[in-house]
């Protein structure tokens, strides 16, 4: 792959997942906007949220049934966790994502 095709394919994962983004953000959904938001861009999340979100952030592999559950006894449907994981998640792999293409991009 020449530098054109690179930089070509590198153009289209950023308006994908820009796109990707918009959609988690502002598709439908029962979790508000400015929280999807907030979740996306990494700003302070609601208090009752932070726990998920901080293990999602660190890779998801810690979360239990016992989070949801804590979630969906403060009120948030099974479908506000999962939006809420996805926005996250998202956030954390674009996160790394760029991380990788700051050390692809350096000199050897």
């Amino acid at each position: 792959m020449d530098a054109d095709d690179q930089a070509s394919a590198a153009a289209t994962r950023d308006r994908r997942f820009r796109e990707l983004v918009a959609a988690v953000v502002h598709g439908a959904g029962v979790l508000p906007v400015a929280v999807r938001e907030s979740l996306v861009v990494g700003t302070a999340p609601p208090d009752d949220l932070a726990g998920l979100v901080a293990k999602v952030a660190g890779g998801g592999l810690a979360v239990t049934d016992d989070d949801v559950a804590t979630l969906r006894a403060a009120g948030y449907s099974e479908d506000a966790v999962f939006e809420c994981v996805v926005a996250v998640a998202v956030a954390a792999g674009g996160s790394r994502l760029r991380a990788v293409e700051r050390l692809l991009a350096e000199p050897s």
